[in-house]
């Protein structure tokens, strides 16, 4: 009995020292494992620092995007203004037009009575109404004229004014798009270069 107790008590002491190697060789690895990671961490924190610059850049081509959008909302909502005020100075200038052709038919009316009664007289005041007629066609013509050119130049200006600011967004947006690849291809890069796949972080 003796003997098979001490040959025991030889196995396991062999068996403690394998786990104590095992173990030694287990530490080792870990600490050389930590070690590489601290090293990818100290790798990572300039691209860190990249990616948020990016980010923020992000995020300031989005609020000139939105206040882009703003100024061409305000560019329309100006249009629509502007065309409620022809809209309402033409109803005016129909409305005075109406009135002063009332007028002037007023005028024609009594000069046409008068007509019985002195013949020489109305003869002249219907020269005058003819005048007043022509004179009132003249004036419509003029004032239609000019609302036509008024609205033409309100809508060259309201068009040009839109294809400039569509010009800018369209620019802004391309080069802020080639940025945005230029990095992200420079960081792809780069992790590529440390063995690190982009589309794994």
């Amino acid at each position: 009995m003796p003997p098979k107790s001490k040959g025991k008590g030889k196995k396991g002491v062999k068996q403690q020292q394998k786990r104590d190697i095992a173990e030694s060789q287990t530490g080792e690895k870990c600490r050389k494992a930590a070690l590489e990671v601290d090293m990818l961490k100290e790798h990572l924190v300039p691209w860190r620092d990249t990616t948020w610059q990016a980010n923020t850049d992000n995020a300031g081509l989005k609020q000139r995007l939105w206040d882009l959008e703003k100024a061409l909302e305000q560019a329309r909502e100006d249009k629509r203004d502007i065309h409620e005020e022809m809209t309402r100075q033409c109803q005016e200038l129909q409305k005075q037009a109406a009135a002063h052709s009332q007028r002037l038919e007023a005028k024609v009316k009594t000069l046409q009575e008068q007509l019985a009664t002195r013949l020489r007289e109305s003869q002249q005041t219907q020269e005058m109404a003819t005048q007043a007629l022509a004179e009132r066609d003249r004036t419509i013509a003029q004032l239609q004229g000019r609302l036509d050119a008024m609205e033409r130049e309100y809508e060259k200006t309201l068009h040009g004014s839109l294809d400039l600011v569509l010009a800018k967004m369209a620019e802004a947006s391309q080069h802020w798009e080639e940025v945005a690849t230029t990095i992200a291809v420079e960081h792809k890069e780069r992790l590529q270069e440390f063995g690190l796949n982009p589309l794994e972080i």
